[in-house]
């Protein structure tokens, strides 16, 4: 796959990955205990929903693949649109796979709690779900990186709209004032949307319109007839 076809693609890998988030968080998965919850609780919980649970790990870690593929052809269009601030376009890079590596940790423990719960393992499930709500951080790290990034590429951009780097700059910087970090969380598959679409627009060249056969023979039949 070239580049340009990587550009093609940005669209439907990030409707991919908002398909998988929604289905994931929204339809799947349930409002887990919070990290001072009993250990009783926890397994009570996880026994009861667990299947709904370890089903929303894989559907988000599909997101989390596709997510992969996004990144890195973002970091292309990146590059693309604002060549005397290529790295830009490497920052938003590294800031995506802090943030992929923060959810697959996330994913792990998180299946790590449904298995310790299925087996009885009170103690465990408490210390695992404990963690499971804390490491969350390396996320908004991941995201404030990227999202900061890339609205400065775009706002230095000659190609692309200003407002689409001014959100993405707001979306960096929500995750230093700590817990509003979580909205640019859940914007984030919405803003690669909007990118997947405007990208491939403004960057891939338009194809020019070709004259249709027909209408060449109609110019020959036109200037025989005045002949």
């Amino acid at each position: 796959m070239n580049n340009e076809r990587m550009l093609k693609a940005l669209c439907p890998l990030a409707v991919g990955f908002l398909a998988a988030a929604v289905i994931g968080f929204g339809v799947l998965s349930r409002n887990t205990p919070g990290e001072n919850a009993p250990p009783a609780a926890v397994v009570r919980f996880y026994q009861v929903h667990g299947t709904r649970e370890t089903a929303a790990v894989w559907v988000i870690g599909i997101g989390l693949g596709l997510l992969a593929f996004y990144i890195a052809g973002l970091r292309t269009a990146l590059r693309q649109a604002n060549p005397d601030h290529s790295w830009l376009a490497n920052a938003a890079f590294a800031g995506g796979m802090i943030f992929v590596t923060g959810f697959a940790v996330t994913g792990i423990t998180h299946y790590a709690v449904v298995q310790a719960a299925h087996n009885n393992r009170a103690t465990l499930a408490s210390d695992l779900n404990f963690v499971d709500q804390v490491i969350p951080l390396p996320l908004l790290l991941g995201v404030g990186v990227m999202a900061l990034a890339t609205g400065v590429a775009v706002l230095t951009s000659a190609m692309l709209p200003k407002w689409l780097g001014v959100v993405g700059i707001v979306m960096g910087v929500l995750p230093i004032a700590g817990p509003l970090g979580f909205f640019s969380v859940m914007a984030l598959p919405i803003y690669f949307l909007i990118l997947g679409i405007v990208l491939p627009a403004k960057l891939l060249p338009h194809e020019r319109i070709k004259t249709e056969p027909s209408q060449h023979r109609m110019s020959r039949l036109i200037v025989r007839s005045h002949h």
